[in-house]
């Protein structure tokens, strides 16, 4: 607890006061006690006496009125008799109830037996005189019996009351002792008081005192000797008063000094190594040794035990670091020799032109070794030199422990310095070179002057004729210059609007796939007919509405692919393909419309291919899916056949519009369909164009799925060539290089099956599921509780709608802020389906919120975005989506991902 000095002081001469009010209020209670006692004692005492005194009158007077009646016979002595004996008795009576003292209780008891013993021989006198009348025997009865009793009362009375006056004589006496204790108590406490008072006060001098002199000679010893003082003197005050908190600021004063002293000191460290590291630099005129000089001089000025020095070298698109000077380094050679930039760590610093600090190494990272044996390092810097903003080298530092901030700072400022001479140096060496080969230039020209004398009639007349030409040399060179900045200026908005484009597509995929979204549920929801209270037309009229909405989300999805491929952001991912899986798959894929059609489908698989071809599997079973869709839409009877093979067609190169014969694999794809006019072959490639482009032509479709086939194609290395003839059918082959040399031994590696026109497939039967998994699949819906966050009410309702088929609770909010409002009033919400795109607080942001917020930690959150573009899905996840689906989104595929969350929160 905190005492200042005030309060010290104020305690101290409340304790003194309170002190002295104790021992007046002590001293005037008792002497108000011992005065009420004594005059009580007074009153009950002369009360007492003043009894005593008239019973032993009325004692008197009993015994005269007996005598007086026995010698007159008068009534007036009779009634003055009893009524004194009545006086008499009520006198004993009020004694007895008063406070009698021990010592008198056998007087009085002695008085009270003979006026009771006088009472009954008074009684008994006078029944003997009623009875017989015998007036001498009665008196003669007084004499010896009676009176002698009456007379016994006037000395017990005055005995009694003579007792009574010694009692009170002896209080008077016990009084003034009292008194006298009082007195002397009264002046005992009035010492002890002045004594603690001045106790008191010495002892808060004193404490006050020895305080301020500790602080006085620490203060005058620091200022007689603070030239000479590395450190303050600390105060020891452990006072919690404002002398406490003096030496305790003064205290903080010399942390806060010292503190200083240590920056100073560091800083006049720093600045002394960067001059002299400056000095040392001068006089230096080649790379190597300037960089020698740099690593032998800093790694030991900051504590570490390893230094490489890269300088870059070349001018290429991905420049190279090379080792040109290192400290303790060993036989073996630690790291590498050279890196890429974007290589290794090295090479990424250089890369980003930061530094990279790596602290807790791994004992097996690298081992720095002595005469007496080898340690691990701890700490690694890797720092990139700058010039102008162009990383030129980057040094490496290896140490036992890790680099304070000074050591890092004077490595960034001695980093600063050396850019601009390594440029200089770099430059001085390039001026020295220059100067060689001009040297060498002008031997040669002494050398060929003769000749040239002789040739200088010669030159000129070539020289007029150069001057001439040189003249229009330069009015091309400008209006090169010129194109030059046209084709760079068109460039410019090329990639401007490529970029406006991009940005065009993903905001309209946004705005058909949010309306698509609602239309294709409710379609599905309608064709469905879950309540069976359609026709058979209304079902047919949803049917319609849902396969509209899927061709319309087909185009969309072929818009934005050759978005990507224009804008070069499409990614390939090569893996081992299986020549045997494209053939099952085309079969899975289109059998069933081979079916429909009524015409022959087959694949053909050649024996001698290998058995894997490495490429990006899902384009090149996207080009072979439109090849045949192509195939089948316009061939009418007859056959489509996929044929895998050899080829030798020309693939392109890398030079451009250039070719070269290699070997490949042909995916050609054959129909007897309508065929394509040889005018038209190349038209069909491109966007948006078909064969027949006429408003009345027959077959539909955008024009788009073979431009995107070829790009892809050029993107695997492939090409697509088509050969047909009008009226006899078309083959399209897509031709990729062949990564594998070893052909499938089997002979019998050949897939050929046909389907006939007339074939008619019957449908299996599925097992009915099981009353207990019809339970099972209630239990995991019913009651669940779901929030939708979408901002389009569209989607919401026919989300909703889904949803509540399922028998689930279904909460809605239409912003991220809404959101997490409402499952902090909600907590128990099983799942959340988020979309990204949303007003306020987009879902990227509320999913992060999310899963900083206790509880919702682990809640799963399936994200929806109908932008659907590039990166969308690791974006998501990243933001703490527990899955991602596109929109639209179908709702067989919604319910899978939803089951899956759902059931694993049930095991959970």
């Amino acid at each position: 607890m905190r005492f200042t000095i005030r309060s010290k002081l104020l305690i101290g001469f409340l304790s003194v006061s309170l002190l002295v009010t104790a021992v007046n209020i002590n001293a005037y209670y008792y002497n108000d006690k011992l005065n009420k006692s004594f005059d009580s004692l007074i009153d009950r005492r002369v009360e007492m006496l003043n009894k005593a005194n008239e019973i032993q009158y009325f004692a008197m007077q009993q015994t005269n009125n007996l005598r007086g009646y026995l010698l007159t016979q008068e009534e007036v002595f009779l009634e003055e008799l009893k009524a004194n004996n009545k006086q008499l008795t009520d006198l004993v009576a009020e004694v007895e109830a008063m406070d009698i003292q021990p010592e008198m209780d056998q007087p009085f008891e002695d008085l009270v037996n003979a006026d009771q013993a006088f009472v009954d021989g008074t009684e008994n006198l006078l029944t003997k005189l009623e009875n017989n009348s015998d007036h001498a025997r009665a008196l003669a009865y007084f004499k010896s019996d009676v009176m002698p009793l009456g007379q016994q009362l006037g000395p017990l009375a005055t005995k009694f009351a003579e007792e009574q006056r010694n009692t009170l004589d002896q209080d008077r006496k016990d009084n003034s002792k009292m008194v006298k204790f009082v007195n002397r108590m009264t002046a005992i406490l009035t010492i002890i008081t002045f004594l603690l008072t001045l106790l008191i006060g010495l002892l808060l001098s004193h404490r006050i005192t020895s305080n301020l002199q500790k602080i006085t000679r620490v203060i005058t010893g620091f200022t007689h000797d603070s030239t000479r003082r590395t450190k303050l003197p600390h105060i020891e005050v452990r006072t919690q008063d404002e002398i406490g908190d003096i030496a305790r600021s003064f205290n903080e004063m010399g942390k806060t000094l010292e503190q200083y002293a240590v920056l100073e000191q560091e800083q006049r460290w720093l600045e002394n190594n960067v001059g002299e590291m400056a000095v040392k630099f001068q006089g230096v005129h080649n790379l190597e040794s300037l960089a020698q000089l740099f690593i032998t001089t800093i790694t030991p000025l900051v504590d570490a035990v390893y230094g490489v020095f890269y300088m870059k070298q070349g001018s290429t698109h991905r420049p190279q670091l090379s080792k040109i000077a290192s400290y303790a380094d060993q036989q073996e050679s630690i790291g590498a020799d050279s890196f890429l930039f974007g290589e290794g760590l090295v090479g990424q610093a250089a890369l980003e032109g930061r530094t990279i600090l790596l602290n807790d190494l791994p004992d097996n990272y690298v081992q720095i070794a002595s005469g007496l044996g080898k340690a691990s390092p701890s700490s690694l810097l890797i720092m990139p030199i700058q010039f102008e903003g162009q990383v030129i080298a980057v040094f490496e530092l290896a140490s036992f422990s890790a680099l304070t901030f000074i050591q890092q700072t004077l490595l960034q400022q001695v980093a600063n310095q050396l850019g601009s001479v390594l440029n200089s140096i770099a430059g001085r060496m390039q001026i020295e070179r220059l100067l060689v080969e001009s040297q060498t230039l002008t031997e040669e020209l002494q050398t060929q002057s003769e000749e040239l004398q002789m040739q200088q009639e010669e030159l000129r007349g070539i020289n007029e004729k150069l001057e001439e030409q040189y003249k229009n040399s330069e009015h091309k060179t400008k209006e090169l210059e010129k194109t030059k900045s046209q084709l760079e200026e068109k460039a410019r908005q090329l990639a401007l609007s490529s970029q406006y484009k991009s940005e065009f597509l993903a905001n309209m995929s946004h705005e058909l796939r949010t309306p698509l979204n609602s239309l294709l549920i409710l379609s599905n929801i309608l064709a469905e007919n879950a309540g069976g209270n359609l026709t058979e037309n209304q079902i047919k009229y949803a049917s319609t509405i849902h396969q509209s909405g899927n061709d319309l989300l087909h185009l969309i999805t072929d818009i934005l692919d050759l978005s990507k491929i224009e804008s070069g952001k499409i990614d390939l991912v090569s893996k081992p393909v299986s020549l045997q899986y494209i053939c099952e798959f085309a079969e899975q894929q289109f059998f069933p419309i081979a079916r429909q059609k009524g015409i022959t489908f087959t694949t053909l698989l050649d024996p001698d291919l290998p058995t894997d071809l490495l490429t990006d599997e899902q384009r090149v079973m996207q080009i072979i899916k439109n090849l045949l869709s192509n195939a089948f839409k316009f061939t009418e009877r007859g056959e489509v056949k996929l044929h895998i093979h050899r080829s030798l067609h020309n693939l392109p190169s890398e030079g451009e519009n250039s070719y070269t014969t290699q070997d490949g694999i042909a995916f050609s794809v054959h129909d007897t369909g309508i065929g394509i006019p040889r005018d038209k072959q190349g038209l069909i490639f491109q966007a948006f164009q078909q064969a027949d482009g006429t408003t009345n032509r027959k077959y539909g479709g955008t024009g788009l799925g073979l431009s995107i086939s070829l790009n892809i194609a050029h993107l695997l290395g492939g090409d697509i060539f088509v050969t047909s003839v009008v009226g006899q059918g078309s083959v399209f082959s897509l031709v990729l290089p062949s990564s594998e040399k070893k052909a499938v031994d089997s002979p019998t590696a050949v897939v050929h099956q046909e389907v006939a026109a007339a074939a008619v497939v019957q449908p299996t039967e599925e097992p009915q599921p099981q009353e207990a998994d019809a339970e099972l699949e209630d239990a995991l819906w019913a009651g669940r509780k779901v929030l939708i966050v979408d901002d389009d009410m569209r989607n919401v309702y026919a989300t909703t709608i889904a949803l509540e088929s399922r028998k689930m609770n279904v909460l809605f909010a239409e912003n991220g802020i809404s959101c997490l409002k409402l499952l902090k009033e909600h907590p128990d919400v099983d799942l959340v389906l988020m979309d990204i795109m949303l007003p306020e607080m987009d879902g990227y942001e509320t999913m992060r919120t999310l899963r900083q917020t206790p509880g919702f930690e682990s809640l799963p959150i399936i994200a929806l975005t109908a932008k659907a573009m590039k990166d969308d899905r690791e974006k998501c996840i990243r933001a703490g989506a527990s899955d991602y689906i596109s929109k639209p989104v179908k709702l067989e595929q919604l319910f899978a991902r939803m089951k899956i969350w759902l059931a694993k929160q049930v095991a959970d």
